[in-house]
C-alpha cells in the first residue's frame, strides 16, 4: 500500500499529525510519503499563506478571531462553488498527477486546504484514491462542511453531530481522536526530564507555551512571573519559531524565569513541569492531554481555539484563565493540587495515545475493501 498524507505549513501541528501518521502507517507496513498541500496551487501560494497566516496569529490576534467567527457563521463558505474552494481547487490538476505518477492508493489529509483538492479531484476521477481527512481541533471548522472524504476522523464522539449538521456524512466518520506521535504517549520521570533539560531538580516548574508560531503577551506574563513566584519556584517560555519574542525576554533579564527557542523537546518539559500553560492549539492541548501534564488554558488567539477550550475544560481536561490573567492564575493553579490531579486523572481515564494508529487501520481497510 502507498499513502500521501497532505499537510499545511501553517504552524507546526499539522506537520507532526502527519509525523505520526507516517509512523503508524509505516508500522502497518504502508509506504508512505508526506507533502505540503499548498505546494500543489504554487510554491508561492505555500509561502504566502503561511507568512500572512503567521503574521495574523502573532501581531492581530482580535482581527483574526473576527475572521473566523465570521466565516464560521458563514454558511456560503462550505458550498463548493464559494471563492475559496474554487481557489484552492486550483491545485487538484496538480494533485491529480502525482497520485496517478505516485500510484497511491490512499491520501490522508491533516489540513483543511489539501482535503478541499481532494473534493475536486475525487468529483472528477471515478478512481480517486481512498480519501480520509482528520479534523484537528475540537469543533467542525470553516469550510470543512465542504469536502467529502471517505473516511472523516474526528477527535470525539460528542462531536458527531456538530459534523453532520455542517455537511459531513455521518457513515463516513470515525471518532478515533487527534494523533499525536509516540513520545507523547506515556509519561515521564520528572527527575530524568529535568536532568535532561539541564533545569534545577528541586522547586516547582511552570511552563508556558506559545504554540510553534509563538503568540501572546509572554513578556509580561514572565515579568509578572518573575515577581511574583516563591524562591526556589522557576518557570520556562517556549516561544516556538518567535525569535523576537525570545529576544525579547532574554532583554529583560529575569531571574527565575528562562526563554527558551524551538525545541523538539517538548514532551520532556511537560513531564518537568508542575503546571502547563498553554493557548488552547487542538494539537498541543491533545499531546498535553496524552502526556498527563496539569493544564491550565488561556485563549491567546481565539478563533477555533476559543471551542477547544470550551471543549477541554467542559470534560475536566485542563482548566482555563482569561489571557491578561495568566501569572495569578498559574500561581493559584500551582497551588491547587486537588484541582490539578483531578484534571491529570481524568487525562488518564479518556486520553491514550492510540488515535495514529486507529486511523492508519481504517485507511489500509478501506484501501483492501
Amino acid at each position: 500500500m502507498r499513502v500521501l498524507i497532505l499537510t499545511c505549513n501553517t504552524g507546526g501541528g499539522h506537520n507532526a499529525v502527519a509525523a505520526a501518521l507516517r509512523d503508524s502507517l509505516q508500522r502497518c507496513g504502508a509506504s508512505c510519503d508526506v507533502m505540503d498541500g499548498l505546494g500543489f496551487i504554487s510554491k508561492k501560494a505555500s509561502k504566502f499563506v503561511s507568512k500572512w497566516h503567521t503574521r495574523f496569529y502573532r501581531r492581530y490576534p482580535k482581527l483574526y478571531k473576527a475572521g473566523y467567527m465570521s466565516a464560521e457563521g458563514d454558511k456560503e463558505m462550505d458550498r463548493r462553488d464559494g471563492p475559496v474552494y474554487r481557489y484552492i481547487a486550483r491545485g487538484a490538476r496538480c494533485l491529480g498527477r502525482t497520485l496517478q505518477s505516485g500510484g497511491y492508493d490512499a491520501v490522508v489529509c491533516v489540513h483543511v486546504i489539501p482535503a478541499m483538492m481532494m473534493t475536486a479531484l475525487k468529483q472528477a476521477w471515478s478512481a480517486c484514491p481512498v480519501f480520509c481527512f482528520v479534523a484537528t481541533d475540537y469543533t467542525c471548522s470553516p469550510t470543512v462542511g465542504a469536502c467529502t472524504p471517505d473516511i472523516c476522523v474526528i477527535p470525539h464522539q460528542e462531536l458527531t453531530d456538530e459534523f453532520v449538521s455542517c455537511g459531513i456524512a455521518r457513515d463516513t466518520l470515525l471518532p478515533a481522536g487527534i494523533p499525536v506521535r509516540s513520545a507523547f504517549r506515556q509519561r515521564g520521570d520528572r527527575a530524568a526530564a529535568r536532568r535532561a533539560l539541564g533545569l534545577p531538580e528541586t522547586g516547582r516548574h511552570i511552563v508556558l507555551m506559545s504554540g510553534s508560531i509563538g503568540c501572546g503577551p509572554m513578556g509580561d506574563v514572565a515579568e509578572d512571573l518573575d515577581m511574583r513566584m516563591a524562591d526556589g519556584d522557576f518557570a520556562t517560555v517556549l516561544c516556538g519559531s518567535n525569535k523576537q519574542m525570545r529576544y525579547a525576554l532574554e532583554l529583560r533579564r529575569l531571574y527565575r524565569v528562562e526563554a527558551m527557542g524551538f525545541t523538539t523537546q517538548v514532551q520532556l518539559y511537560m513531564d518537568s513541569a508542575d503546571v502547563l500553560v498553554s493557548k488552547p492549539g487542538g494539537i498541543s492541548i491533545t499531546e498535553a492531554g496524552t502526556r498527563g501534564v496539569p493544564l491550565l488554558l488561556a485563549d491567546m488567539v481565539g478563533g477555533c481555539e476559543t471551542r477547544n477550550e470550551a471543549f477541554f475544560t467542559a470534560h475536566g481536561w485542563a482548566a482555563s484563565c482569561p489571557p491578561d490573567n495568566m501569572a495569578a492564575s498559574a500561581l493559584a493553579f500551582l497551588e491547587d493540587e486537588q484541582q490539578r490531579q483531578a484534571i491529570t486523572a481524568a487525562q488518564s481515564r479518556d486520553f491514550d495515545g492510540l488515535a495514529a494508529d486507529r486511523v492508519a487501520a481504517a485507511v489500509l481497510a478501506r484501501c483492501k475493501k
